[in-house]
């Protein structure tokens, strides 16, 4: 993932937070006061408004990753001065345009701004809902004419912010050689102004120009102009979102602290479990948008300008949603004072207003995304006419080096050569008898462990090609084979196993000649594992072990379990836990397959009856399995997060639609775009936590909402796919309607939202674990 040094930006964001702080800006801005304009120098002088303008035009020449941190803390601190209207939109639009000749100079109208010397409003929008320049102008478009040396400009701009108290515009006009932008200064002969307020108390105006006379030196530009104007939007609600994010955050954190400190009933009102649900439900909509805001602002350097047009309308629609909401969440969980001017909640929800509709609102930026983003003509992989080919594929390479077309083309020709055409798209998991053959070609090629290190056996993938490889087998239609080997056990034998256990057990795991089940799970310990009661009682060089595991996935198909048993009962439940590997065909192991309402066989009941286990089996000390068992349920957890499922569920909509001509139904398509947003925020999230992983980290309590919104998008999916199929909606799982199972995401979704700890514990331990709730 590229993007600045992250320290870098918390220097900046330190830097704003503690500049914000020397002043009141709540009190600041409950004032409603014409904008400060010594208070705009200052801003100037600690480099805001030129932080993205290059050195040369009086800029700091940063990026946009340390704009949007200034920006999140403005929101945080609720900082009244239009630094999007009044600098960033100004300045990004003169940055992308060149001066003609004998023009007033736009690098002294950069500099000016940049320096705080000159406040410049950039009014460019025509009608009510206008996310372009080049959409259709209203009946009040500005036009510009040539007359007696003289530029003269007629029509109407609307919702320029700020709206009053500037020294000019920047004015974009139509003429006989197309689009040009000008200089306006404000009091102007002909220029009215009919100002507005927001609802966050800041003004706005719509510009009305009359016979507008201005002298050739007031052009800035006549080439580019609605690119430069474009681009300067999308960056701009980029940084909007950052504000909304960073205000939401605030609005959030101070809704706890009073929940936590609100007495009802006898007890604080952070201990209602429904409270505390809606805020982790609010707090996920703000992460995503943050996270989704950090994938395009990444992607700014080498993403097209029609990528980034789209994300920046994804960006700025998750963010409005999730400002509105953390909004209207605060007011409603602090009560009666929440509703009154005097609490700051007031000011958050008002900014949130403000921010979420101008520049164009949620379902405007969803309808933007999904006209920028077709749907694509063809998602199966025979019409995609990859060949067959004789090639013989690398079983080593730089993998991250070469470029991510061609890794993928390279994945596209392998599993169309090697993977069984029968087990394409499979609508439930395959036994190990089923999937062992495409298991062992992966071994021999060395492709089996694509995120495992190179030294271990692995591809080491980054995070992007790892996501790359997912997408194209899922794409592909290869089915899941038995990797609780590969996806669990591997990651913790690198961290916390021995030499000699990694010496004895990975090789079993890459040739497929070891499969592993995993042993959580318990009659009276689901989601709460620290209460295993599963007994290992050690006996010289051996434990022996004595107890239940249930829900064990393809435990059948086993040869081995990782698992966590209780080796000490005298002490609290968490430290009297170790992680044990069993060989299953120790005597004294029994199993029995159980059917899910699928009418699948995929989980077990294994029985172990004093069954005699080496010590040496042992991960980690003995009784700090809890530990172990923690980033064992992280990588789970990432694993439940994968957005493979969803975009495989979201391809097969695709070819749905197309089929039943749904793509013209202006409602299912507001649905769908609504959903694929869902699934590519979540894409934007999962590449944040595998970096995490791939970089060594911990796995952080926040993983919870990965697993959340992973899941319960994908079940969302599965359920437009029912409603997409109609009475092949009630079919059974196994039944295809031409290369669709309409069931199987859906029944597979509802599982996987209780699998890993059910959705409603990952929202209790995030409500405590990262938002700090009273549980007791």
């Amino acid at each position: 993932m590229t993007g600045p040094d992250p320290s870098l930006i918390e220097e900046i964001r330190d830097s704003a937070r503690d500049f914000l702080q020397r002043q009141d800006q709540k009190k600041r801005k409950r004032l409603n006061a014409p904008l400060d304009r010594d208070y705009w120098r200052a801003i100037a002088d600690v480099g805001w408004l030129g932080l993205t303008v290059s050195e040369q035009h009086g800029g700091l020449g940063l990026d946009w990753h340390a704009m949007a941190a200034v920006m999140e803390e403005a929101g945080r601190a609720q900082l009244p001065e239009p630094l999007i209207g009044a600098a960033i939109l100004p300045a990004a639009v003169l940055s992308r345009l060149a001066a003609p000749e004998g023009a007033q100079s736009r690098e002294s109208l950069l500099q000016d701004i940049c320096a705080g010397e000159r406040i410049v409003a950039l009014a460019w929008q025509e009608t009510d809902g206008q996310l372009e320049t080049e959409e259709a102008a209203g009946a009040f478009g500005v036009n510009v004419t040539w007359l007696e040396n003289t530029y003269v400009l007629n029509g109407e701009k609307r919702h320029v912010i700020p709206g009053d108290d500037v020294d000019g515009w920047l004015v974009s006009a139509d003429g006989e050689q197309g689009l040009a932008l000008f200089y306006v200064a404000a009091r102007t002969p002909g220029v009215h102004v009919r100002s507005y307020r927001r609802a966050d108390g800041s003004r706005a105006c719509h510009l009305i120009l009359e016979s507008v006379a201005i002298p050739p030196e007031a052009l800035i530009a006549r080439h580019s102009v609605a690119d430069a104007i474009d681009t300067a939007l999308d960056l701009s609600r980029l940084m909007q979102s950052a504000e909304l994010i960073g205000a939401a955050r605030q609005v959030l954190a101070d809704t706890v602290a009073y929940l936590n400190t609100r007495q009802q009933f006898g007890k604080p009102l952070s201990s209602f479990q429904a409270l505390q649900h809606r805020l982790v439900d609010t707090t996920l909509q703000v992460e995503l948008a943050a996270k989704s805001l950090l994938n395009a602002l990444n992607s700014l350097e080498h993403g097209d300008r029609a990528a980034v047009r789209a994300i920046a309308s994804r960006v700025k629609a998750r963010a409005a949603k999730a400002g509105l909401e953390a909004g209207r969440q605060a007011v409603q969980l602090h009560g009666a004072i929440g509703y009154t001017d005097e609490c700051d909640v007031s000011l958050y929800f008002n900014n949130a207003l403000h921010l979420a509709s101008w520049l164009g609102n949620a379902t405007a930026h969803r309808q933007r995304f999904q006209a920028l983003t077709p749907i694509p003509s063809q998602t199966d992989e025979e019409d995609r006419e990859v060949p067959i080919t004789e090639e013989a594929f690398p079983r080593h390479a730089d993998w991250n080096t070469m470029p991510e077309e061609e890794f993928r083309a390279m994945l596209q020709r392998f599993f169309r050569r090697y993977y069984p055409s029968h087990l394409r798209h499979v609508a439930r998991r395959l036994h190990w008898s089923e999937i062992k053959d495409w298991y062992f070609t992966l071994s021999r090629q060395g492709w089996i462990a694509p995120s495992w290190p190179l030294e271990h056996g692995g591809m080491a993938l980054s995070p992007s090609r790892l996501i790359a490889y997912i997408e194209e087998a899922e794409r592909y239609g290869v089915a899941r084979a038995p990797d609780q080997g590969l996806v669990m056990l591997g990651p913790i034998l690198f961290r916390y196993g021995t030499q000699a256990q990694r010496d004895r057990f990975l090789p079993g795991i890459l040739s497929g000649a070891d499969v592993w089940a995993q042993g959580y799970s318990e009659p009276n310990a689901g989601s709460d594992l620290a209460a295993v009661r599963c007994e290992a009682v050690i006996d010289g060089d051996e434990l022996i072990v004595t107890g239940q595991k249930t829900w064990s996935t393809l435990a059948q198909d086993a040869t081995h379990m990782f698992m966590l048993v209780r080796t000490d009962k005298t002490v609290k439940k968490q430290a009297g836990i170790s992680f044990l590997l069993v060989d299953l065909r120790t005597p004294g192991v029994t199993r029995r397959p159980i059917r899910t309402l699928a009418g699948h066989e995929e989980f077990c009941e294994v029985f172990f009856d004093q069954v005699r286990v080496p010590r040496s089996n042992l991960v980690g000390e003995l009784n700090a399995g809890w530990t172990i068992a923690k980033a064992l349920l992280g990588f789970e957890r990432l694993f439940s997060g994968s957005p493979k499922h969803a975009n495989h569920t979201l391809q097969q909509i695709f070819q749905l639609a197309r089929q039943r001509g749904l793509l013209t139904d202006p409602a299912f398509c507001d649905r769908l775009a609504e959903l694929r947003m869902d699934a590519a925020d979540l894409t934007a999230m999962y590449e944040v936590f595998a970096d995490m992983v791939r970089a060594g980290q911990p796995l952080p309590p926040e993983l919870s909402l990965l697993k959340i919104w992973a899941t319960e998008t994908h079940e969302r999916l599965g359920a437009l796919l029912i409603q997409a199929t109609e009475e092949y909606g009630g079919a059974a799982i196994e039944e295809a309607h031409g290369k669709v199972y309409a069931l199987a995401p859906y029944i597979n979704a509802m599982a996987a939202t209780i699998f890993s700890g059910t959705n409603e514990i990952q929202r209790n331990i995030y409500a405590k674990q990262v938002l700090s709730l009273d549980v007791a």
